[in-house]
């Protein structure tokens, strides 16, 4: 009688799990959902509902959207949700039942985009100034108004990735979620360097100098990979933390879809983040709405581990039959699912595109990458 051990196992497991990912059908049939779907329990009710008639099986839920918290925290100020207690909580209750695994979705670094300032004085606009990434110029990205920042491609005020106490903050919130929530996953955006014009506050280059004894202008090169380690140094302590808080819970992040440039001009190395074993899956964001493009993206987004990606598609600026059209080619390569930008915005009979393109079933499985087997260890 033939006996394997574990490790074989695993791997026809992954073998197994790949394989039914190429049969076109979505294991992860996601949505994300904007915070502004959470203002009342009959909005998140509506929403909720056509999730289901679309046999989705997971929501990202808006949680931490402007620095602020769609749910009881101890380290956020709330947002106002006057329309019940908590929204999170109630997503949970009402989604479970319902067979959609919920994520909370972080926005990372971002954590203001308002053309006001925040009202709360506990806001970490207020309280920590200095941690704030600045433009080359060296303009802080909390002076730029909603013009002036789309004019520097800055969505709003971001947070650096290169101090601790950012590090910290981010985690902090991670593991705040999972301790207190029934969450399947964490869900990171903005996880990333607005583009590689920011990085120049005054703190962020006396770090660069002390690692390297440079400073960007004399070692460019160094400081692309400096750049990028710091977006992954946060990720890793999310991981570690969460790892000890509740290894139960997932961590996935939004991505923008390139892996090429996504590294190079936001240090986002997503794909190094996955051979590390650092995140479960990525959702690469790719809302083109151009089919030759989406091609191209659903096969370099897939060329690494495609069974941890959860291919983003955008539904708000094209109908769901043409963002489908890259969707289907990523699932051919193996990609393990699909999320749709957003479920706020989807057409009406978005719904009944969906259900029969992309299948119905169970719950996700979440495999084991082959990554694991090289899984680097978190300090």
């Amino acid at each position: 009688m033939l006996h394997l051990n574990k490790f074989m196992l695993l791997y026809i497991g992954v073998m197994l799990f790949a394989a039914g990912m190429a049969s076109g059908e979505a294991n992860c049939r996601y949505f994300w959902v904007v915070r502004d779907g959470l203002s009342s329990p009959e909005q998140v009710d509506e929403l909720l509902s056509r999730a289901q008639a679309a046999g989705a099986n997971g929501i990202m839920v808006q949680v931490v959207g402007r620095g602020e918290a769609y749910y009881i925290s101890d380290l956020l100020p709330p947002a106002d949700f006057s329309g019940f207690e908590d929204p999170l909580k109630y997503v949970i209750q009402k989604a479970g039942p319902m067979g959609m695994e919920v994520h909370a979705w972080v926005n990372a670094y971002l954590v203001w985009s308002a053309p006001w300032e925040p009202e709360s004085r506990d806001h970490i606009y207020h309280t920590h100034p200095e941690w704030f990434t600045a433009h080359s110029n060296g303009r802080s990205s909390t002076s730029y108004t909603q013009d002036q920042a789309e004019s520097v491609g800055l969505v709003g005020a971001t947070l650096s990735p290169a101090f601790h106490g950012v590090r910290g903050y981010i985690t902090d919130i991670a593991v705040e979620l999972a301790e207190n929530y029934n969450i399947k996953g964490i869900h990171l955006d903005y996880i990333r360097y607005p583009n590689s014009s920011f990085g120049y506050s005054q703190g962020e280059l006396e770090l660069f100098q002390l690692a390297t004894g440079s400073s960007p202008e004399e070692d460019p090169e160094q400081w692309g990979i400096w750049r990028q380690q710091q977006v992954t140094e946060t990720v890793a302590a999310v991981r570690a933390s969460l790892r000890s808080a509740d290894p139960g819970v997932l961590l996935s992040c939004a991505v923008m879809a390139n892996p090429y440039s996504a590294a190079s001009e936001f240090s986002c190395d997503w794909q190094n983040w996955l051979n590390l074993g650092l995140v479960d899956f990525v959702c690469p964001m790719a809302y083109t709405s151009d089919p030759e493009r989406a091609f191209e993206l659903a096969a370099v987004t897939t060329s690494v581990y495609p069974e941890k990606v959860v291919y983003g598609i955008g539904v708000w600026n094209q109908t769901v039959s043409n963002a489908l059209a890259g969707a289907q080619k990523a699932l051919s390569f193996g990609a393990g699912g699909i999320c749709v930008f957003s479920l706020n915005s989807l057409p009406d009979g978005g719904e009944q595109t969906l259900r029969r393109s992309w299948g119905t079933g169970l719950s996700p499985e979440h495999g084991v990458s082959p990554a694991y087997f090289n899984r680097v260890r978190v300090p």
